[in-house]
């Protein structure tokens, strides 16, 4: 049976909503859906990041479903309360294979954005993508890993999962984890323990998130009309299409290791891979393009050759005297400002 009503000790908000930073946690959330993930995740930054804060967290990672839209966000809500947001994705390929992806630096999430631009873009068959289509595949994948830490995540079919993991293993050798969550279900300990024999059997390590699909239980109403909308039924006719319990909340790093008491270093291998991930969007800023300049010209000169080209170009019968004017006046601003270098 679902023990949600397991007491854990809770942060209260300030009344002038200041939250001080939380002492390290021993578990860090990497499953985490956001409303970005369309029709799925039924929770918003500002609520994850509030809830993470007063269960105890001092880093929450975001994987939203074949997308960084919703990282934005989450970073400036978990900035404010004083909690380090790990930027990430969950890549589901369309091999069925699903991963949650976390770039370890700024050059891992350019091939993260990358990658997942390309899914965007083009489906086989070369044509535009209907909005939330995203057409990944295993060789992408494998084109795009470095510095990129990559967890994959296990479906219903255990066995044939085990039979997929070699070529898994060989294609991406970044591959470190695999995730497990505890879902209620009877066969936890069982599952579980065979996950983890896997993932020693192929140089795994398990690791434990609760794939959190909202901040608290009084969310699942919300996230099973959301099912009924993306499966085009209703609540009557859902059926096991709807989630079994409400247990897919944002758990307390103290709930998550009594859930994985069995398994301590699912909930270390958390932690590591919190640790390892040191990029900030924060890095990120505009950095303007590196154009090529002539030997011997300078930037001011090699401008207005380009400006006086492009304006004879646009005026083939000669630029018109009012357009002259206007240009010599733009570019007499842009050398007096120096913009041009």
């Amino acid at each position: 049976m679902p023990e949600n009503d397991h007491q854990q000790p809770r942060r209260t908000l300030p009344d002038d909503g200041t939250m001080t930073p939380n002492p390290r946690a021993d578990f860090v959330e990497l499953g985490l859906f956001t409303c970005f993930s369309f029709l799925r995740g039924a929770s918003d930054a500002v609520d994850l990041a509030r809830e993470a804060w007063s269960l105890g967290y001092d880093a929450l990672g975001v994987a939203d479903l074949n997308t960084l839209a919703g990282v934005v966000r989450v970073h400036t809500e978990a900035k404010k309360a004083g909690i380090r947001p790990l930027i990430g994705a969950r890549l589901a390929l369309v091999s069925g294979e699903v991963f949650l992806a976390y770039p370890v630096d700024r050059a891992g999430y350019g091939r993260l954005s990358r990658l997942l631009s390309k899914g965007k873009m083009h489906d086989p068959a070369g044509n535009w993508q209907a909005k939330g289509v995203c057409d990944l595949t295993l060789d992408d994948l494998a084109a795009e890993y470095e510095g990129i830490m990559l967890i994959v995540v296990p479906p219903e079919d255990i066995a044939g999962f085990s039979r997929a993991l070699p070529r898994l293993r060989r294609r991406l050798p970044v591959l470190g984890h695999i995730a497990a969550s505890y879902l209620y279900r009877g066969d936890d300990r069982a599952r579980i323990n065979g996950l983890d024999r896997l993932a020693v059997r192929h140089g795994l390590s398990l690791l434990a998130t609760n794939d959190v699909l909202y901040h608290e239980p009084a969310r699942r109403p919300l996230q099973d009309v959301m099912t009924c909308i993306r499966e085009k039924t209703t609540l009557a006719e859902a059926g096991f299409r709807l989630e079994a319990n409400a247990e897919r909340h944002l758990k307390s790093p103290a709930e998550m290791g009594r859930l994985f008491s069995e398994w301590p270093h699912a909930i270390r291998a958390t932690r590591a891979v919190a640790d390892a991930c040191t990029f900030d969007l924060e890095e990120l800023k505009y950095e303007y393009p590196r154009e090529v300049i002539p030997a011997g010209r300078s930037p001011q000169e090699y401008l207005e050759e380009l400006t006086w080209k492009g304006a004879d170009w646009r005026y083939s019968a000669g630029v018109p005297l009012p357009t002259q004017a206007v240009l010599k006046k733009e570019l007499a601003m842009i050398a007096r400002l120096d913009i041009a270098r």
